[in-house]
């Protein structure tokens, strides 16, 4: 029996050497894989931060030049309503120019076709139909004013838009919220080198406006604009202004002599002497040889 125990604690003895071996042996056949470097967070935030950055700046660099390109389109869009409206409002003047002088011919012919029928009226039927038809015209440009002195070229294509602003600067009144003009252009006479600028000629909405515009320019005496003498005149047909425009050298001397005058419709000069005489004349003949004799 003792020999029995003691083969048996040796056998137990070799098996646990030998399993002590054998993992031994593993561990020197399979080494220990290297510990997991930790991660650095810090590096991974700052590159996010970083890509989210570049990604903002591609961004606004992309709405950027959209709100450019579209600023450009709405520049050029209203380039071009200036444009159109300018265009308008020259044809719309020729229209009128247009509608009157097709009057004025199926007048004329009327008074042709008369005086073949009646030779002897024609004449005074030819003066009467003629004067009527001025008549007509003046009416159609009662809302018209013709203002002289602003250089060429400074409306920049938009002349409304040039007047609205203008206008009620130099005149010192801003017209109730604004001046409402139909059109405004330059006088369609092209220009000359060395002549003064042309007039505008500028068609309100209102008549009691157009009226205003000329009450505050004869109460301020000297309108001026950047240093350039404004005027303001109604506009008239051109058989009106050529005769309105006989009485130039009377109301030279007039001006010379400090006697006040007026041109009343269609061509009446009316003037007071210093003794209290009152005068009328739609003869600048007469008109003129009176006035040399004061």
């Amino acid at each position: 029996m003792p020999n029995n125990r003691k083969n048996d604690a040796s056998a137990s003895q070799q098996q646990q050497s030998t399993r002590a071996n054998v993992s031994f042996r593993a561990n020197l056949a399979s080494p220990v894989a290297p510990a997991r470097q930790p991660v650095d967070e810090s590096t991974s935030i700052a590159k996010i931060h970083e890509l989210l950055q570049k990604l903002s700046e591609s961004q606004t660099k992309i709405l950027n030049d959209q709100t450019k390109h579209f600023a450009d389109i709405r520049k050029d869009v209203s380039e071009t309503r200036r444009a159109v409206e300018a265009v308008e409002a020259k044809l719309a003047d020729v229209l009128t120019r247009m509608t009157s002088a097709e009057a004025r011919l199926d007048m004329l012919e009327e008074a042709e076709r008369q005086r073949c029928d009646s030779p002897p009226a024609a004449a005074s039927e030819v003066e009467r139909l003629n004067a009527k038809l001025t008549e007509y015209e003046d009416r159609e440009r009662r809302v018209n004013l013709r203002i002289y002195g602003f250089p060429e070229r400074v409306e920049d294509k938009d002349a409304i838009s040039f007047l609205r602003d203008t206008l009620p600067e130099i005149l010192l009144d801003d017209f109730q919220g604004g001046l409402d003009l139909e059109r405004a252009h330059r006088s369609l006479l092209p220009a000359k080198p060395g002549a003064p600028p042309r007039p505008f000629i500028v068609r309100f909405l209102r008549f009691q406006q157009k009226e205003r515009v000329r009450q505050l320019a004869r109460e301020i005496g000297d309108v001026r604009w950047q240093n350039h003498k404004i005027s303001f005149y109604q506009d008239f047909s051109k058989a009106t202004q050529e005769r309105r425009h006989s009485f130039l050298e009377c109301k030279r001397l007039l001006h010379s002599a400090k006697i006040p005058f007026g041109i009343g419709y269609p061509a009446v000069l009316s003037f007071t002497t210093a003794s209290g005489v009152k005068h009328r004349f739609d003869d600048p003949k007469k008109a003129l040889r009176c006035i040399k004799n004061l």
